[in-house]
């Protein structure tokens, strides 16, 4: 009988410090018109955790997504428990990334972006893979869902204004 390796989605408390560092830094990057945090609050964040240095990669992800993405992305704000496919997505992309599985990180990346989009972001997730990998922060390789239960885990529970934003 074969097992499925599918399991329920992990939402923020649940994950790792490394993961919530990374899905804290890319929302708060994302929302950069917002005032809170501001981009002297997430430098100084990174630089608690010795990784002040993948903050401009962090900035070359995010202005790659928002420049050439061809899908919306859904980006939660950074102090929501809940994380959307989207970020998940990314999460195992970064994941895979400082597992050298480039492969992996750009077929997750080709999701959103066109596939010059998804080479423009490898040197940038290779960069921030690293430099968590050397400061300690290891992000473990989650299994992800099918797509097919991609559409099914989109569901919300509270009232959101914006389908890819809140």
């Amino acid at each position: 009988m074969h097992r499925s390796t599918y399991t329920r989605p992990v939402d923020l408390p649940a994950l790792s410090a490394a993961e919530r560092l990374f899905i804290w830094g890319f929302r708060a990057k994302a929302r950069s018109g917002s005032a809170v945090p501001t981009a002297a609050d997430i430098q100084q964040v990174y630089d608690h955790f010795r990784v002040g240095d993948a903050v401009l990669s962090l900035d070359s992800i995010v202005e790659i997504f928002a420049c050439t993405a061809h899908t919306a992305i859904e980006v939660h704000c950074p102090t929501c428990p809940r994380m959307s496919d989207s970020e998940r997505g990314i999460l195992r992309a970064i994941a895979a990334a400082q597992q050298d599985r480039v492969d992996v990180a750009r077929e997750q990346f080709e999701r959103w972006l066109p596939p010059i989009g998804a080479d423009w972001a490898l040197a940038p997730v290779l960069g921030l893979a690293t430099i968590f990998r050397m400061a300690g922060l290891v992000l473990p390789d989650r299994q992800a869902p099918s797509v097919a239960h991609d559409g099914m885990l989109a569901m919300k529970s509270w009232s959101v204004g914006s389908t890819t934003l809140h």
